[in-house]
């Protein structure tokens, strides 16, 4: 606590962070590895810990992971995938990724001791004209936000993730 991480995907290709500190500011940026093919999108489920997921330059979804006080490898997990992944904490130690899959609809991949499979996660949903934004509420319920391809923003609640 007391700190702001700040995750980008450098011009170089790679992950860069950087890290504000209260009282002593701005660090200088850290490069994370890569390269990565999207934004990275970071979350935060637990003291210590940070996910971070990046879309790669093979098309599926890779994860890096801060823990214990130190980075860990980038760990592939499937795909292919369409867009930048939208990450949010369902609780300590519990995740839910949605992505735009290349068959433009909503996908998830759900984490909660270990990774699920691959769930539709609008069905009966069309396909999507954008990349998803999720933010996760109180009850296990994710609000995911998406354009649609008539231009419209589209809104699906998911509870019991």
């Amino acid at each position: 606590m007391g700190h702001i991480d700040v995750f980008v995907k450098g011009t170089d290709g790679n992950m860069w962070q950087k890290t504000f500190d209260i009282g002593t500011g701005w660090g200088n940026w850290q490069p994370l590895g890569g390269p990565i093919g999207s934004r990275p999108s970071a979350v935060s489920s637990g003291a210590g810990h940070i996910d971070v997921f990046a879309k790669g330059t093979d098309g599926n979804m890779w994860q890096k992971t801060f823990a214990n006080g130190s980075w860990g490898n980038w760990q592939p997990l499937g795909g292919p995938i369409g867009s930048t992944p939208s990450a949010v904490s369902l609780g300590s130690g519990r995740l839910a990724v949605f992505v735009r899959g290349t068959d433009g609809r909503l996908w998830a991949r759900l984490f909660n001791g270990s990774w699920a499979n691959w769930t539709d996660a609008f069905a009966g949903g069309g396909v999507l004209g954008s990349e998803p934004a999720a933010v996760a509420r109180t009850g296990g319920v994710v609000d995911v936000f998406i354009r649609g391809t008539d231009g419209a923003v589209w809104h699906v609640a998911l509870g019991n993730l």
